[in-house]
């Protein structure tokens, strides 16, 4: 299951990237990353995000704060097995 990393909110405002603006530039809803962040709220569903989604929340990240992509996903998602 793929989920944000703890740190995600961290990660992202240390690098001084809004939310709103990370979420434009990745071409991801923001109601995807609070509902990520958040989903005890969300109990409609199921499991963590699409592989897609974490490499285009990576990438944007990775633009911004001037990483490269595989540092970026490593800072901010979180792979778990089952």
């Amino acid at each position: 299951m793929i989920r944000l990393a703890p740190t995600f909110i961290n990660t992202v405002a240390q690098a001084e990237i809004p939310i709103v603006q990370l979420a434009r530039e990745a071409g991801v809803a923001e109601s995807t990353i609070h509902a990520l962040l958040n989903p005890d709220q969300h109990p409609h569903r199921k499991g963590g995000m699409h592989r897609t989604t974490a490499w285009k929340l990576a990438n944007a990240f990775a633009r911004r704060a001037q990483v490269s992509p595989q540092d970026a996903y490593n800072a901010l998602i979180v792979e778990e097995t089952r």
